[in-house]
């Protein structure tokens, strides 16, 4: 606890009166602001300071006192993975952990971006057929303990802790039963569902008796499934680390996918970048295609794989040029999209020193955003639309205060709840000038 001369007691009751960004809420206790894990707005809870500073205090909830409607029995504990982080709204109802993103989301885009419009959070088809919320995932990671027992982070900790299934995980990944394995030599795996099949990644020195165990629970999974071995080479790159490398054990080292209202099929490589709820590259892919009706040229940024490239000229048969840092995702998009109006370029959109000539730019930049360059390259570039696809609010809302400071107008934006359980949001928005 970091010492600021006016200590506050160990535990505490509080009022919860609001809700964050980060699946913490928000109370008040001697004129600093608590972020408070575990608890629901409307609530009265017992908590233990877990860190104090000036300003604030963050804080987790020991006893609920007078308990939100909308609680329910900490999800984590029925599965098995009791304490493991990344599944901030294990004890809200599904429907209300999206009215507290939509909270959030609304201090976001306001507060931080000073924008005049506001969000409105959808499920994904899956929820809004009557889902849990707890089997979307088809990317999971796992951490390895020093024992080879493959376990799941605790939450804010480097901890590792064993579980009993896999939570939020598609159940073919959670069928594998790699948690339940002994892993020698690993340090983590990347387990990747596709369709018919998907891929491991291990990271580490795997003793061959880990990489048979392996070998053998995916051998016995339905469909095609490959594994490989990332492990640290000998040279440094240019930070100074080891470099690492990547060799396919077994199968092809790629994973298929396949979406709803494309034609074509998809193949990356093992590690690449893929939409991580089972229904979200169709959902996104279908908004994108509405919002760019009438382009006459699109210029897709970070545009991976090519999903968005390939849904878009597919949809409007208009040029798509599709920009994105990693050559392996360049060569998948540029398979999938043979006879397309598509072309693409592996680059970095940051150092590039002006954006092709397109009138609408389709955005779907990493957590960061695209940061003070990339919004230069834009107000520069001869785009009347931007389709700014984004999974961090704060981030949207700092690089959307910066286009309409230089122009743009924010004219729709719209939520959807891709990320289950967790304190994750999918934005679509349309700036126009």
């Amino acid at each position: 606890m970091t010492d600021t001369g006016t200590e506050a007691p160990a535990e505490l009751v509080l009022e919860i009166t609001g809700q964050a960004a980060g699946g913490e809420s928000i109370a008040r206790h001697d004129g600093r602001v608590v972020f408070v894990t575990g608890g629901i707005p409307g609530e009265t809870v017992r908590v233990r300071i877990t860190e104090e500073r000036t300003r604030l205090l963050r804080a987790e909830v020991t006893a609920v006192l007078e308990a939100s409607p909308h609680r329910v029995a900490d999800r984590r504990a029925a599965l098995g993975a009791a304490g493991v982080g990344g599944i901030e709204f294990a004890h809200v109802a599904l429907a209300h952990s999206r009215a507290l993103k939509q909270q959030a989301a609304a201090d976001q885009f306001t507060r931080l971006g000073r924008l005049d419009r506001v969000p409105e959070i959808s499920s994904a088809p899956r929820e809004a057929a009557g889902g849990s919320g707890l089997d979307w995932r088809t990317r999971v990671q796992l951490a390895v303990d020093e024992a080879g027992r493959p376990g799941m982070l605790a939450a804010r900790s480097r901890r590792v802790l064993p579980v009993d299934t896999l939570p939020l995980a598609v159940p073919e990944l959670a069928a594998l039963g790699l948690h339940r394995l002994r892993l020698p030599g690993i340090s983590r795996l990347e387990l990747a569902a596709g369709t018919g099949g998907g891929a491991v990644v291990a990271h580490g020195r795997p003793a061959p008796e880990s990489t048979d165990a392996l070998g053998r629970a995916l051998a016995e999974a339905p469909g095609e499934w490959s594994l490989l071995v990332r492990s640290r080479g000998a040279g440094r790159n240019r930070g100074g680390r080891g470099r690492t490398q990547l060799r396919t054990v077994s199968g092809s080292g790629r994973v298929r996918q396949r979406v709803a209202g494309i034609d074509r099929g998809f193949e990356l490589a093992a590690d690449g970048f893929w939409q991580v709820h089972v229904d979200a590259a169709a959902v996104l892919s279908e908004r994108v295609v509405a919002e760019t009706a009438g382009a006459r040229q699109v210029l897709d940024l970070y545009c991976g794989a090519g999903l968005f490239s390939v849904a878009v000229a597919e949809a409007h048969a208009v040029p798509v040029t599709g920009i994105e840092g990693s050559a392996a995702a360049i060569a998948s998009a540029r398979e999938v999209a043979r006879g397309l109006p598509a072309e693409f370029a592996a680059a970095r959109v940051e150092e590039l020193p002006a954006l092709p000539e397109a009138d609408t730019v389709v955005l779907d930049p990493p957590r960061a955003g695209v940061g003070p360059e990339v919004v230069r390259l834009l107000l520069e570039s001869p785009a009347e639309r931007i389709v700014y696809v984004s999974c961090d609010g704060a981030t949207f809302a700092r690089d959307a205060r910066g286009l309409v400071d230089g122009g743009f107008r924010l004219v729709r934006t719209a939520g959807f709840d891709l990320f289950p359980l967790t304190a994750h949001t999918e934005f679509v928005s349309v700036l126009e000038r």
